[in-house]
Order: structure tokens, then sequence, then C-alpha cells
């Protein structure tokens, strides 16, 4: 995972719950926080 810092996250999308499309590189040269949570269901 160290070696991972630093560098480009690779692109990828998201649908929302309105299917609404969203990618990573939207949002290039932007300010952009993304939080991950596993679901423990």
């Amino acid at each position: 995972m160290a070696s991972m810092i630093g560098k480009p996250a690779v692109d990828f999308e998201l649908l929302d719950l309105r299917q609404t499309s969203y990618r990573l590189s939207d949002f290039r040269g932007s300010w952009l926080v993304m939080v991950f949570h596993r679901h423990l269901g």
C-alpha cells in the first residue's frame, strides 16, 4: 500500500441511487474527498 502513496488514482465510475454516473476523472483539478467504508451487514 505504501508504494501507491503520491501516485494518481485509477479512474473509476460509480452510480448514485438515481443512476447518475460519476467518474473520478470528472473531478480532475478539483479537491475531492472520498470516504470508503466496509459494509458490516
